[in-house]
């Protein structure tokens, strides 16, 4: 049917030496109207559960960094999505282990800052449902 968006589909799973260092976010969509005059708003409900995303900081060596890069490049950026496991026990390099799997996409850019022998990779990724 014209019009209809199929739904996303992963063909890879992020290294796991990205699981170590994270921070979670959890937020629910919501659309506000309004802005009465005496400050009072109403929000409409926009999704079932929350959207999470995931704020990734961590150093990494220099073949570290390529392998994120060239990860970051056949995902097209935020074009194509991926599994992303938080839990390191839960980590399926395959990505067929379905326990504590989210499919993500990359959001926003991945940059890195130079220091000596390392280099200090920042990246977020977000949830798509």
């Amino acid at each position: 049917m014209p019009g209809n968006v199929a739904a996303a589909v992963a063909s890879a799973v992020v290294p796991s030496s990205l699981c170590s260092v994270f921070r979670e976010t959890r937020a629910w969509q919501v659309r506000e109207s309004g802005g009465y005059a005496d400050g009072r708003y109403q929000a409409e409900v926009q999704a079932e559960s929350s959207r999470k995303s995931w704020e990734i900081g961590k150093l990494l060596t220099f073949a570290q960094w390529l392998a994120l890069s060239q990860f970051f490049d056949t995902r097209n950026g935020a074009q194509k999505p991926f599994y992303w496991y938080p839990n390191i026990a839960d980590y399926d390099p395959i990505g067929s282990y379905t326990t504590g799997r989210y499919l993500v996409r990359f959001d926003g850019a991945l940059s890195r800052t130079y220091r000596l022998g390392r280099q200090e990779a920042s990246l977020r990724l977000i949830e798509i449902e």
